[in-house]
């Protein structure tokens, strides 16, 4: 298992190690700029590519080029330490990968192509995605919501974990007909769509999120069965939390000051519990009709407006709140 030592100069220098890699190589990228797409696929499993000084060895796809890596079909690949800048389609796609690793990468100003984004996961299973920084993807100026910082395509198990996705053209988060998965801990703030967004896709956990000053809403459930915990939901355009599909559980919530409802409930069999809710200006909770079966238990309900709880369902239990 060899380090092999990259630096810039020629056109396609990382791509060049890894044709050459075998699996349990790490490839050490030098400091430097490298224009390039490089494509890791076929028998390259478990090969490791680091920047040897973090955020110094950047790619730059010049307004030109797709993305920077694509992943195919592999697993155990590492991605760390890059700076990415200025590809059309996406800084880092994963797709129909496993246990591959996207770490501590700075990935900006990706635009040029319909809905691009900051890192897309396709049809994969057991991915982490931690610590990147993404921010600027999509044209803000546009009327149209596009530019995701990270979307997840059709996949299962991932992680994704502790990133920072702000001043993205659309929403910081897409999650899309993929299932049990981790979004813990992320700082989602200042998107121009929702913080996270969750359509057709069940039992995931979305934990210790900040979801701040988004255009829409900090989450929006279009899934059933998720749980969505000990996060925070503060000053956004929208709602706080918008459940609008059944069997979702919302709990130890800190959400305030959202121009509309704190939390809004369009669907059934929804749990709402211990939640802190205050100071927003649609509601503090509010569930429309006609919808049933909900349960709001032991939230603290103070100062929103008009109310702190309106239901307008049917056969909606609220228990002990304050």
């Amino acid at each position: 298992m060899a380090i092999i030592d990259v630096y810039p100069g020629g056109k396609t220098a990382i791509q060049d190690a890894v044709s050459a890699a075998n699996e349990g190589d790490v490839l050490l990228v030098h400091r430097g700029v490298y224009c390039e797409n490089v494509q890791i696929s076929g028998a390259k499993n478990n090969i490791r590519i680091l920047a040897k000084e973090r955020h110094r060895a950047v790619l730059s796809g010049n307004s030109s080029l797709s993305e920077a890596f694509a992943l195919k079909g592999v697993a155990g690949v590492v991605i760390e330490g890059f700076r990415i800048s200025s590809y059309r389609s996406s800084g880092i796609r994963v797709c129909r990968g496993k246990s591959n690793r996207i770490l501590h990468n700075e990935i900006e100003a990706i635009d040029g192509e319909k809905q691009p984004m900051g890192i897309v996961i396709k049809h994969s299973v057991g991915n982490l995605i931690m610590r990147n920084t993404i921010e600027q993807i999509g044209s803000a100026s546009s009327d149209v919501l596009s530019g995701r910082g990270i979307g997840l395509r059709g996949g299962m198990g991932n992680w994704i974990v502790q990133n920072k996705l702000q001043h993205n053209a659309s929403h910081g988060i897409e999650i899309l007909v993929s299932h049990h998965n981790a979004i813990a801990g992320n700082r989602i703030s200042r998107n121009k769509g929702n913080g996270i967004v969750i359509r057709r896709s069940d039992n995931n956990l979305i934990l210790e999120n900040q979801l701040h000053n988004n255009g829409r809403n900090g989450f929006h459930a279009q899934s059933t069965n998720n749980y969505i915990l000990n996060g925070s939901a503060q000053g956004n355009h929208g709602n706080g939390l918008l459940l609008d599909s059944n069997y979702n559980l919302a709990g130890f919530n800190h959400i305030q000051a959202n121009e509309q409802s704190g939390m809004i409930v369009i669907s059934d069999f929804n749990d709402m519990l211990e939640n802190a809710v205050a100071r927003n200006n649609k509601n503090g909770i509010w569930i429309q009709a006609p919808h049933t079966a909900n349960l709001v238990f032991e939230n603290r309900l103070q100062h929103n407006r008009p109310q702190n709880l309106k239901d307008d369902g049917v056969n909606n239990n609220s228990i002990q709140n304050e």
